[in-house]
């Protein structure tokens, strides 16, 4: 609650101030945008749009007793216009949506069309305007877990020699938010019959399958997967700069490169705030450090709070007691390491985990996402808090749960 009083209410309070005209106060009300970027089940959200919807139906009542029909029928425009979510965790996205049409049922009228607006990715992993612009980063194939130093190193050295010239080739092929935001506008808000819902599903499922929309999550795919590329002896060559610039002047990569970026995608679930709702981010006005002038009215969330380096207590804790036991650090190696010939599928999912461990950690750490947070032994709620800033609008409130960390450690005080 008291997130919520001091994040969405001013927020509620500065589109529909007291004695606001009805057809104003409604027309702002309506154009708030509220995003959890790990909404779980969407308590968050609910939370959000029940304040939203008294608001709403307070202005169109003119009072501040309206019914509770219309409290219910603004319940639903808020859903269908003003809500926005993320997930890692498709359950918990499905989630989300069960919690907002549970609250947004009108009697008559079918469930709200919300595929467009819930989404599942790692809200963490992704990539900007800005930094598509920049190219790919040496740091990119600096060598994680399993990386042949020799072959890391070769890359490096190739990657450096493609990145001349770079901010021209790309600003020839930027990404027009408006065009994007434009295709999107039919997908959002509500609509009053099941043929009309169906209609919009047909038509986001055009959008998110369409050539340009394609053509621009390889692009942005590619750039996240330089970062987790397998450098080793027989891969694929790795989406070096002049390969994601190659993408952006639509030129396809070499079908095995593109291949392996698609599993990397989905191993890693990259998600590109730019393209996954672009009417947030296609506004007039000054782009910021991250390329894009808009953001969200309001972030509210209570993000995870865990490290992104592999707890191996954690992961042996149910797969193997013994080695989560291990009186030390010394006795655990000792004990994984005899699961080479003990037990190697578990030895190979420890060395899977500790590889996609390693590789997120340097993405937050290394790809200028998270130039303030992203250092050290990075915890996931600090990156969190980062994101939360990176993606409120200039005159947006962001309200995020985190430990007095974000205060105090030195990892945080820039």
């Amino acid at each position: 609650s008291a997130l919520l009083d001091t994040a969405l209410d001013p927020v509620i309070d500065r589109a529909a101030p007291l004695g606001v005209d009805p057809a104003r106060g409604e027309r702002d009300l309506l154009a708030l945008t509220v995003c959890d970027p790990a909404c779980g089940s969407g308590g968050f959200l609910v939370a959000a749009a029940r304040r939203i919807a008294h608001r709403l139906a307070e202005v169109r009542a003119g009072d501040d007793t309206p019914t509770p029909e219309m409290v219910q029928h603004a319940m639903r425009d808020v859903v269908g216009r003003c809500i926005y979510g993320v997930d890692i965790n498709d359950l918990a996205a499905e989630l989300a949506k069960v919690s907002l049409w549970i609250e947004a049922l009108e009697p008559g009228k079918p469930l709200t069309f919300l595929d467009a607006r819930i989404k599942v990715g790692n809200a963490l992993f992704g990539t900007t305007p800005a930094l598509l612009e920049s190219g790919v980063p040496d740091a990119a194939f600096k060598e994680i877990e399993g990386d042949d130093k020799k072959i890391a190193a070769e890359i490096r050295k190739r990657n450096k020699l493609e990145s001349g010239g770079q901010d021209l080739l790309f600003a020839e092929d930027d990404v027009d938010l408006r065009a994007l935001a434009e295709e999107r506008r039919d997908l959002l808000g509500n609509v009053d019959t099941i043929t009309d819902v169906d209609r919009q599903r047909t038509r986001w499922e055009s959008f998110e399958n369409s050539k340009e929309m394609e053509r621009l999550r390889l692009q942005a795919n590619a750039w996240c997967a330089a970062f987790v590329w397998p450098l080793q002896p027989g891969m694929p060559l790795p989406p070096t700069s002049a390969i994601v610039r190659g993408i952006a002047a639509q030129s396809d990569p070499p079908k095995e490169t593109r291949d392996e970026i698609g599993l990397l995608a989905r191993q890693y679930r990259f998600f590109h705030w730019h393209l996954e709702f672009p009417e947030v981010f296609a506004v007039d006005g000054t782009p910021g450090p991250d390329g894009w002038a808009g953001g969200f009215t309001c972030i509210l969330g209570n993000p995870p709070w865990e490290r992104v380096k592999l707890q191996e207590q954690d992961f042996f804790a149910a797969r193997d007691p013994d080695v989560a036991k291990a009186p030390n650090a010394a006795a655990r190696r000792k004990l994984i390491k005899a699961l080479q010939v003990d037990d190697p599928a578990l030895f190979g999912a420890y060395l899977a985990a500790l590889r996609e461990a390693s590789g997120q950690s340097a993405f937050l750490r290394l790809s200028g996402r998270y130039p303030l947070n992203g250092r050290g032994d990075v915890n996931t709620y600090a990156v969190f808090t980062e994101l939360f800033r990176s993606l409120t609008g200039p005159h947006g409130r962001a309200g995020v749960i985190a430990p007095t960390g974000i205060a105090t450690d030195a990892t945080t005080q820039h």
